[in-house]
């Protein structure tokens, strides 16, 4: 990894499996991009568990579970009234007006 490219992997080495690449992908396509439904998001957690099996990555099945159900708590947006309804750190960081 080059020194000023981003380590998108918070909870993993991405030093190792290729994993960075893998993380940045699954950011891409949900996280940066303003998020989604459910359909979206499973897509890219889908995504990244497929890089993650195609490197021989052991965390590949820890991770498909980790990023499924902290994306669902923390990034859809749910009906009702529920405390995290979607996209987290919008709700807690608003930008200056």
């Amino acid at each position: 990894m080059a020194e000023s490219e981003r380590d998108y992997c918070y909870f993993l080495d991405h030093r190792k499996f290729n994993r960075n690449i893998g993380c940045r992908l699954h950011d891409n396509a949900y996280g940066i991009n303003g998020g989604g439904g459910e359909r979206e998001r499973r897509a890219a957690d889908m995504a990244l568990y497929r890089h993650m099996r195609s490197q021989g990555d052991p965390m590949a099945v820890p991770t498909l579970v980790g990023c499924t159900l902290y994306g669902w708590f923390f990034f859809n947006y749910h009906p009702g009234r529920w405390l995290w309804r979607g996209q987290l750190v919008r709700r807690f960081v608003k930008a200056p007006k």
